[in-house]
């Protein structure tokens, strides 16, 4: 009678989040909503990074497992990976590639995948050329890292000064040599929040400065050596940051605004009302999509006006990203939970999700 009650209230809360169709149920309810099969992919398990490659192709990794799909999981693949559970920076994603640093600023480790995530190998620096002085700085962190090619990872280390001057520097890391050679550095007050290539020459850092209270954007189009002027984005710390094909740059604060730059960062779209994102995705110049606690917001002009796809407050709790090929077709994901879209956001098909029969040993 439990058995029952329980796949009776599944079936009517998946029911309430629209088409059964869309959302695998049956007219018998005590069918399961998903392929029990895909238990390995949800249980004890974290989504990190996934994104949607085609209409229906599908590839990510979880704190477990890197998976793909080619039929939104009709059929899949999956394979274990082993991925340190302590980060000392966030992941950061350019092309295929992956990296983020463990252990400690004085003794990192970088680990990084060069396929999506799906084997992950690890080096750490043994040489650094010059060496970095702590000598008059009260604090050495290593805040960033990112990949620059497949050979070549660029870190960004923070030094707080006793005095008035802070001082950033910039390394590029061979991974086969694990020699890390500085390419500049800065004396000053900005803080390096995130950096991302879009290839082995052109790159943005976002920067903060306390002072000013505001977070700045500057490129190089020689792998480092050279930064543009600092442009002010917006008096506020933006810490996320993603950058299009074509010139087109996202700014993204954590739980506030996303800012839209068309012109590679020299001006910015800032949107007319304050906003409370968890997520957004820049499709294009133009379109960008954003998730709240409980809706999924649109912009078609730049990031500056945003309006309401769809508000399914079930559907829409603890997401936590987003990916979209196009601009019908996305994904959002957050946990054990990933749904994917065909129509714009409008409505949703559930392809993970942690039913009880899924968390059940």
């Amino acid at each position: 009678m439990k058995k029952l009650y329980l796949f009776l209230v599944m079936g009517a809360v998946a029911w309430g989040c629209g088409d059964k169709d869309r959302f695998m149920v049956s007219s018998i309810q005590t069918t399961p909503i998903l392929d029990s099969k895909l238990k390995v992919l949800i249980k004890d398990n974290t989504l990190q990074h996934v994104q949607l490659d085609s209409t229906v192709g599908i590839r990510g990794f979880s704190d477990k497992n890197y998976f793909s799909t080619a039929d939104l999981f009709v059929n899949f693949s999956n394979s274990d990976v082993a991925i340190p559970k302590t980060r000392l920076t966030p992941y950061n994603y350019s092309r295929s590639f992956v990296a983020f640093a463990s252990g400690t600023s004085a003794a990192p480790v970088i680990n990084y995948s060069l396929d999506y995530g799906k084997t992950w190998a690890s080096a750490a620096p043994k040489t650094y050329s010059p060496v970095i002085s702590t000598a008059g700085y009260y604090s050495t962190e290593l805040v960033s890292t990112a990949f620059i090619d497949s050979n070549n990872i660029m870190l960004v280390y923070q030094q707080k000064s006793n005095s008035d001057a802070d001082s950033r520097q910039y390394y590029k890391f061979n991974i086969a040599t694990t020699a890390a050679t500085r390419v500049t550095y800065f004396d000053d007050a900005l803080q390096p929040l995130n950096i991302q290539f879009l290839n082995n020459k052109t790159g943005w850092v976002l920067l903060y400065k306390n002072s000013a209270y505001s977070t700045f954007i500057s490129k190089t189009t020689d792998t480092g050596k050279t930064w543009s002027q600092p442009v002010a984005i917006a008096n506020r710390v933006i810490n996320g940051l993603q950058v299009g094909t074509k010139g087109n740059i996202a700014a993204i604060e954590d739980a506030g605004n996303v800012y839209i730059s068309p012109d590679s960062g020299v001006t910015w779209k800032k949107p007319s009302a304050d906003l409370k994102l968890t997520h957004a995705f820049m499709v294009n110049k133009s379109v960008i999509y954003g998730v709240t606690a409980e809706s999924l917001v649109k912009s078609t002009d730049t990031g500056v006006t945003w309006n309401t796809v769809s508000d399914n407050f079930y559907e829409y709790l603890n997401m936590k990203k987003l990916h979209f090929q196009d601009e019908q077709n996305g994904i959002m994901y957050g946990d054990q939970k990933l749904y994917v879209t065909a129509d714009g956001g409008v409505t949703w098909k559930v392809l993970l999700f942690p039913y009880p029969y899924m968390l059940a040993d």
